[in-house]
């Protein structure tokens, strides 16, 4: 990968290569993250797959959410820029802790690297510190997402089915 820079004393931009893989490393997701990974989530959910509809303000105001909410457990994967990111929600059920994935995010043209199931073990390991029984998350059935999910050890829950009920039309 190269790099422009401006040479100050032959007043010039001159390109340099970078190393096409810098050190990836795992981070807690603080409040100095909210823009970054704000814009790689429009950048990646706004894409061909799955094509949704983000700006950047909406997807910044859902994560400053996520962040805000009692129980808040969040990493990203930095390495020369934001690689990607996984939230969620720890939250007592009966007497267990849960854990509520709500977003997992990876540049897209990084995915299928491993950076998602790293974050995700990650992710694992620090719950299973917090002493979380188990996670839960939605995700859209039959896709990529779904065969992500189930290549790392999560499967369709036989008990629990999604609904909902549309207000506007």
């Amino acid at each position: 990968m190269a790099a422009l820079y401006y040479d100050l004393y032959y007043k010039e931009y001159i390109t340099k290569s970078l190393p096409l893989q810098m050190k990836e490393e795992i981070l807690t997701f603080t409040v100095e993250h909210l823009d970054e990974c704000a814009n790689l989530a429009v950048e990646v959910f706004n894409g061909e797959l799955p094509n949704q509809h983000w700006t950047r303000e909406t997807a910044r105001v859902r994560l400053q959410e996520i962040f805000n909410t009692s129980g808040f457990v969040g990493l990203v994967c930095r390495s020369w820029e934001m690689q990607g990111f996984v939230v969620g929600i720890c939250e007592q059920w009966e007497n267990t802790l849960r854990f509520e994935l709500k977003t997992i995010c990876v540049r897209s043209d990084r995915q299928g690297h491993g950076i998602g199931t790293n974050l995700l073990q990650q992710l694992v390991n620090t719950l299973k510190s917090m002493n979380v029984n188990s996670i839960y998350l939605l995700t859209s059935k039959d896709g990529l997402a779904e065969a992500f999910y189930t290549k790392n050890g999560f499967q369709r829950s036989p008990r629990m089915i999604f609904m909902s009920h549309q207000l506007i039309q």
